[in-house]
């Protein structure tokens, strides 16, 4: 193709100047075309081809991570403390117990820095949950999965230290009676690092359903600790709630 663009490239330039041209005489025998070798198929293009969807699957799964889960800010009597909390639905938020108890004023931003107010809150009677109304529309909303078994690969999502908003991941140690930890029910314990402001955060599944809820971390193995799911549905199933406890009364 290259060779035919520069001959009548230079044909028309001819004509321009006003020389004659006489044609060639046609060639004896006509021009032949080589046709490339046919090259096996990379074997690991069917595994690559794979990489863009799962890709996309995580990053989705990831931004949904971010905008269910807030940062909230506790001012009471002693100071400001932070902890992470996440959404069940347009109004309603999910976080523990101690991130709220002792608050004279809770405040509530996304990962992007938008300000939520508050229009109630009120925590759980006989485990460490709370729950926080809001007055606008949370941008988005989280979705119970099933329960996680032991070996299952999670991850925990919140505001560690009060700070950006982190993902981290791990596995599903066991469940061990909560008792220990004053929590009625079940405990899930997990090896995914969580650090203080992580309380009240949500830990999703590998398809980004909730599984469980952090709440603390055992001193004596420094894994992570977790009331599962199903102690959650059945506290807001039965509203077993009260009111934030007072400064200084926990």
């Amino acid at each position: 193709m290259i060779a035919r663009r520069v001959v009548v490239l230079g044909l028309l330039a001819l004509v321009a100047s006003g020389c004659t041209l006489v044609a060639a005489a046609p060639p004896e025998e006509p021009p032949r075309a080589e046709v490339p070798p046919l090259v096996s198929a990379d074997p690991d293009a069917g595994r690559l081809a794979q990489v863009k969807p799962a890709t996309l699957a995580r990053d989705s799964a990831e931004r949904q991570a971010r905008k269910m889960t807030v940062r909230i800010r506790n001012t009471g009597c002693e100071g400001v403390a932070t902890g992470s909390a996440f959404a069940l639905d347009s109004h309603t938020l999910i976080t523990n117990r101690h991130v709220l108890a002792g608050a004279d004023e809770l405040e509530l931003d996304t990962w992007d820095g938008t300000t939520i107010s508050v229009s109630s809150a009120s925590v759980g009677r006989l485990v460490d949950l709370g729950i926080v109304t809001t007055a606008a529309d949370l941008p988005g909303v989280g979705h119970y999965g099933p329960r996680a078994l032991d070996g299952a690969e999670v991850a925990v999502v919140g505001y560690p230290l009060g700070g950006p908003l982190t993902i981290t991941k791990g596995t599903v140690v066991d469940r061990v009676n909560g008792d220990t930890f004053g929590i009625a029910g079940d405990v899930m314990r997990m090896t995914a690092r969580v650090e203080p402001g992580n309380s009240g955060g949500p830990v999703l599944n590998s398809t980004g359903e909730i599984v469980g809820v952090v709440f603390a971390i055992e001193i004596a193995s420094g894994l992570a600790l977790a009331i599962p799911v199903d102690t959650l549905k059945s506290l807001v199933a039965r509203g077993g709630l009260q009111d934030i406890p007072t400064c200084g009364s926990e």
